[in-house]
């Protein structure tokens, strides 16, 4: 999910180690054959990472991903493609994560020099900014409202789950290296800043509602013990 770095993102993706690791939220074999490729790689077309690759433009350039069209454009049936990338929701769910994630990775790496709750929350601003000012995600929650809310937002669902587990891995990280004292569990405290993000962002995905980020931060701040 990202703005002025959507472009660039088509060039070039990185995930964290988080992201691909285990196996109910590993994510379609099309999303795990993308995060596989090397840096500048570019696969075939009629591939799994191909496909994955294939979505992701049409989401960033605020297309609607069409299972039919994508399999027309890549050369393959359709069975195929469902193979590589499961169900259509699987797919946009996939693409999603990943353009989040990398932002989430990249948050982190520019604040590599705070420490503790600053960092915490600086990541968290910067991750929930970048969501927010999405233009393709803008689109994607125009054209399908309520499809945009099952897939954001759903407690069992596609995305949810992976972003609570990387926000605990990033905070497990931060416990680890001494600079951070979690207020308490890891994984409900994420799981808690995760929902109240989404709760702030997504208030109301029919209406051009603005993001609340800086009440989502303080609250965050809170729940972190800052």
């Amino acid at each position: 999910m990202l703005q002025n770095s959507e472009v660039s993102g088509l060039q070039m993706l990185h995930v964290s180690k988080s992201a691909v690791d285990g196996s109910d939220l590993s994510g379609s074999p099309a999303y795990q054959a993308a995060m596989r490729l090397g840096r500048g790689e570019r696969p075939a077309p009629a591939s799994p990472a191909g496909a994955f690759l294939a979505a992701r433009t049409r989401y960033l350039a605020g297309d609607r991903i069409d299972m039919r069209g994508l399999a027309t454009e890549l050369g393959v049936s359709r069975p195929t493609l469902y193979r590589w990338t499961g169900p259509r929701e699987q797919l946009i769910a996939d693409v999603l994560f990943a353009l989040s994630d990398r932002v989430f990775e990249r948050a982190k790496h520019e604040t590599a020099h705070l420490v503790g709750t600053e960092r915490l929350l600086a990541v968290f601003r910067r991750h929930v900014e970048a969501i927010a000012d999405s233009r393709a995600l803008q689109a994607f929650r125009r054209q399908e409202p309520q499809a945009a809310l099952r897939i954001l937002t759903a407690r069992n669902g596609l995305i949810n789950p992976r972003t609570v587990r990387q926000v605990a891995d990033f905070y497990r990280e931060e416990q680890a290296a001494g600079q951070f004292d979690p207020p308490a569990d890891v994984d409900t405290l994420a799981f808690a800043v995760v929902c109240l993000a989404e709760g702030f962002i997504y208030n109301d995905l029919g209406a051009a509602v603005e993001p609340e980020v800086d009440r989502a931060a303080a609250v965050v701040a809170l729940l972190l013990g800052a």
